[in-house]
This record gives structure tokens, C-alpha cells and sequence, in this order.
């Protein structure tokens, strides 16, 4: 097996596990994971508040599916609509205080320097480890886009 394949394969059982995790994480809340992502970013987004449109970047999704998602943290208390009174088509959300507790429960351990799945490694490998996992998302990233290119090619 290539050493791409080996990486391939590591990340995506990391992968399974940490869904596992997180559907433990969220199984007492009203909330998907996705949509704790949507809480996270708008968390350390300025003023609590993204657009949309925003979101839908970040997050790569649909727009039918990011209002579905804002839909649902504004009617359970996570979020409210901020109207913009210039432009009616541009909707935004802002992060309530529910919203802001629920980050600070979930992500911010997350955050803790001591986590589990990086026991056993210094300081330094926790850096190079994150540096490394960064790449890897770019260049996953630029892949992405150009299979999207790709596809929108075969198309025309």
C-alpha cells in the first residue's frame, strides 16, 4: 500500500471515530454537528454575526440547506435573524447567549491544551501535528474545487 493510501485510510478512521464522538457529544441537544459548526463560526465571527451567504462559503453548502440549518438554531433559541434594512435580500444571523454556551460546552474543551487524541506527544509534535493537518485541509480543499471544475467542464 502507497504511503497516500495509508494517510488515506488513518484520516478517514479518525474520521469515523470522532463522529462517533460527537453524535455522543450532541445526543442530549437539538443539534447536528453541522450545525455546531455553523454556532462555532459565528462564535468567532465579529459581533456573532454571518451572513448567510457567508455561511454557506464556509461551510460549503447548499444555500436551501443553510437556511434550513439557521431556520432551526432561530427557532430553538441559538440565533436570531438580523434584517438589513438597506438590502432585504441579504439575510444575516447573530449568535444568542444559548448559542454563545453552547460553543463554550463544546468546542472549547476541544480547545484544552490537554486533549486526549494528542496524549503522548510534546509540545512541538502537537504544532507540527496541527501545521501538517492544515496542509493536508488546503490541498484537500484545492482537489475539491478542482473536481468541481472538472465536473462543471464535462458539463458545458
Amino acid at each position: 500500500m502507497s504511503n497516500g493510501i495509508i494517510c488515506s485510510y488513518l484520516m478517514r478512521q479518525i474520521n469515523f471515530i470522532w463522529e462517533r464522538i460527537a453524535k455522543q457529544w450532541l445526543k442530549n441537544t437539538d443539534l447536528s454537528w453541522t450545525q455546531v459548526g455553523m454556532i462555532g463560526l459565528l462564535a468567532e465571527a465579529e459581533n456573532y454575526e454571518l451572513s448567510l451567504k457567508q455561511l454557506e462559503k464556509e461551510l460549503s453548502l447548499s444555500q436551501s440547506v443553510i437556511a434550513r440549518m439557521a431556520n432551526h438554531l432561530t427557532k430553538n433559541g441559538y440565533t436570531e435573524d438580523i434584517k438589513n434594512p438597506s438590502d432585504k435580500r441579504v439575510k444575516k444571523i447573530r449568535l444568542l447567549e444559548k448559542g454563545l454556551q453552547c460553543h463554550h460546552e463544546i468546542f472549547l474543551p476541544m480547545q484544552q491544551e490537554k486533549q486526549p487524541m494528542l496524549e503522548g506527544m510534546s509540545f512541538g509534535e502537537k504544532i507540527l501535528f496541527q501545521e501538517l493537518l492544515e496542509k493536508v485541509l488546503i490541498n484537500s480543499i484545492k482537489v475539491q474545487e478542482k473536481m468541481k471544475n472538472d465536473y462543471k467542464k464535462i458539463i458545458l
